[in-house]
């Protein structure tokens, strides 16, 4: 399956590992492929997904709609820092965490609206502590 232009990665910030190539059917229907150090997630839109991220300490935002769907995975993250990445492999957005282990919540919000462009997407990453 062909996801290229409709994933944002989740990664240690120093080791920046390769994204995942080898998706399956399944894969895409969890809206995402989680290896040791990486995480690429599955918006419906295409590369232009507006996301909004938050690390630790961040507050939780206030989004108006209930959320269509709901991913929780964990990373490895030897460096304690984390990155958020665009497609290609443009940073978005880094944290520090206290931890190597790295908790996500990825959201999709609206999403029966990508056609208008109204659908919008939360990633939170943090200490796995708490999720």
């Amino acid at each position: 399956t062909d996801s290229n232009f409709h994933q944002f990665y989740v990664a240690d910030r120093e080791m920046e590992p390769e994204a995942p190539t080898a998706w399956t059917d399944d894969d895409v229907a969890a809206r995402h492929l989680t290896l040791v150090n990486i995480a690429a997630l599955c918006p419906e839109s295409d590369i232009d997904a507006r996301v909004t991220s938050c690390g630790p300490g961040d507050p939780e935002p206030d989004f108006p709609d209930q959320p269509d769907f709901e991913v929780v995975t964990s990373i490895k993250t030897p460096s304690r820092r984390v990155g958020i990445y665009g497609w290609p492999w443009e940073l978005e957005d880094e944290y520090d965490l206290e931890t190597d282990d790295c908790a996500i919540v990825f959201r999709g919000f609206a999403t029966e609206q990508k056609d208008d462009g109204k659908d919008y997407y939360y990633v939170r990453v943090g200490p796995k502590e708490g999720y």
